[in-house]
């Protein structure tokens, strides 16, 4: 402890003496977060002899774990600040006062969006051992299966209301959309902290998918709004940047709040991220000028049309769809109640969940920019598929924790290859419908329907898992995706050229 108190000492009167020598320190988001690892790792090493006399060997280990987990978090928050810092107006002139600069705007934009999804993050290790704790017995629906209902009807909910979500933000503009559409997220994490029974459960989960799909849709139109044309990309790297980096920080961070605090306290400290979202959208996002856009809009006539396309059909059976299944079903359902079957507690299946977070922030942008290199968006969806199914088949060498971390990797290292590349194959696939429908009318039909598979993952899931248990139902989705992926690969890269050749025939046949 003395080592650690010597530590702190010496950093704040280095920042008092030399403030110079600070502001070097930090002058980029990397020094910053160089030097805050380096003073966080000084700090442990002077208080680890203590906790090694005080401690047992297992609460020790413990402890580090959490440490490791928590300075991670701590890094990631702290470049999360940084950018926000970096992107805001340098000299702010009164006549622009209402315009800030477009990488301002985004920044606001990415720091709500990082707030909100953040908290929805914080219950992913523990919402289905949640919803055990307040199942009652209901007449033909076993334990089992209501512990998956609902992350089934969130995400079903939230299909749902994504299209209204989108045509309120053309009608009524992005920020007072956000503004308004957070409440009911930040009333249903207090009542689901506040739930006695599963029906009031479900009522405010109903909540959140509202507040949900009102900031995912809101924060997409904001960004494309706020970036000129030649930044798109990079104002959506951003958001999908915001939306990896909350889910790589909030299962760990729940689990240890739920092991600290319990299950309760922690949905409370969701409702207070959600309200710092509705007051980070309201503070750096700029005022609604008034202008409203005019979309074609969704239309049901817009689905028939697609799914006509048999090439777009099997990109949503045999990909789009398995993938979000796994995502909900293997990920979100199955590997809680696995992990806590064999004794992890939630800070512990939060520890083993992240795996999957940094593969994808590790190996996503890799994966993204030799696939468009290259133009092999299909090889890298297919092999992706491959992968997922055949890791979390890893269950039949060891049933215990390692055959699920294995899982868990395996799924990481899968949705890296494939999420980025089945939107690339989207409009390659469709190209008569995006000049007929519209680009976005034909995202917004993909987006409703592989949403089925996010539905459908933690109902599959919990009826096999209810009927032949949970290794089986862990088995069951592992093979499933080793099937999906092996359709997907016949289809797209055993016979590209028939179907290539088919397709500029239509289109040389069309009038």
């Amino acid at each position: 402890m003395t080592v650690a108190a010597v530590v702190s000492a010496v950093v704040a009167l280095l920042a008092l003496w030399a403030p110079a020598l600070s502001r070097a320190a930090g002058a980029t988001p990397l020094r910053a977060i160089m030097m805050v690892t380096t003073a966080l790792i000084a700090f442990t090493a002077g208080v680890l002899p203590q906790l090694t006399s005080v401690l047992p060997a297992e609460s020790l280990r413990g402890v580090l774990y959490d440490g490791a987990v928590l300075l991670l978090v701590s890094l990631l928050l702290v470049f999360e600040a940084l950018l926000l810092l970096a992107a805001a107006p340098r000299r702010p002139a009164p006549a622009s006062a209402s315009a800030p600069e477009p990488a301002s705007a985004v920044a606001g934009m990415r720091a709500a969006l990082f707030l909100f999804m953040l908290a929805e993050e914080l219950s992913r290790s523990f919402l289905p051992l949640y919803t055990r704790e307040l199942y009652t017995p209901v007449s033909g629906l076993s334990e089992t299966l209501m512990m998956g209902l609902p992350i089934g009807l969130f995400m079903a909910l939230v299909a749902v209301f994504t299209p209204f979500a989108g045509a309120w933000a053309d009608r009524f503009g992005s920020r007072r959309t956000l503004l308004l559409g957070t409440l009911p997220a930040v009333a249903g994490f207090a009542g689901t902290a506040l739930a006695g029974s599963l029906a009031e459960l479900l009522l405010w989960r109903s909540a959140c998918a509202l507040g949900y799909a009102v900031m995912f849709i809101g924060a997409q139109g904001f960004i494309a709004r706020n970036t000129p044309a030649g930044q798109r990309a990079r104002g959506m790297a951003q958001f999908v940047a915001a939306v990896v980096v909350a889910g790589l920080c909030g299962a760990p961070l729940g689990g240890i709040l739920a092991d600290l605090l319990g299950y309760r306290a922690t949905f409370a400290a969701s409702a207070l991220l959600a309200l710092a979202a509705a007051v980070a959208a309201a503070v750096l996002l700029p005022a609604d000028r008034g202008e409203r856009v005019q979309n074609r809009g969704f239309r049901l006539g817009d689905v028939g049309g697609l799914l006509a396309n048999p090439r777009f059909v099997a990109l949503l059976l045999f990909s789009s769809v398995p993938t979000k299944l796994m995502l909900t079903g293997y990920l979100f359902y199955l590997v809680p109640v696995s992990l806590h079957a064999a004794g992890e507690t939630p800070a512990g299946i939060g520890r083993l969940m992240m795996t999957y977070g940094l593969i994808i922030v590790l190996l996503g942008p890799w994966v993204s920019r030799l696939a468009d290199r290259t133009g092999r968006h299909a090889l890298f969806a297919g092999i992706g598929g491959l992968v997922g199914g055949a890791g979390t088949l890893a269950i039949l060498q060891d049933a215990g924790v390692p055959g699920i971390l294995a899982g868990i990797a395996a799924l990481g290292v899968a949705h890296a290859l494939n999420n980025a590349t089945q939107l690339a194959l989207v409009p390659e696939v469709c190209r008569t419908e995006c000049a007929r429908m519209g680009e976005s009318s034909v995202f917004a039909v993909y987006r409703l329907l592989e949403r089925g598979g996010s539905v459908a993952g933690p109902l599959l899931a919990a009826a096999v898992a209810d009927r032949f248990g949970t290794q089986a139902a862990l088995v069951t989705l592992g093979g499933l995706g080793m099937l999906c992926g092996t359709a997907f690969c016949a289809v797209f890269l055993l016979a590209p050229a028939a179907a290539s050749a088919s397709r500029t025939a239509g289109e040389g046949a069309a009038p």
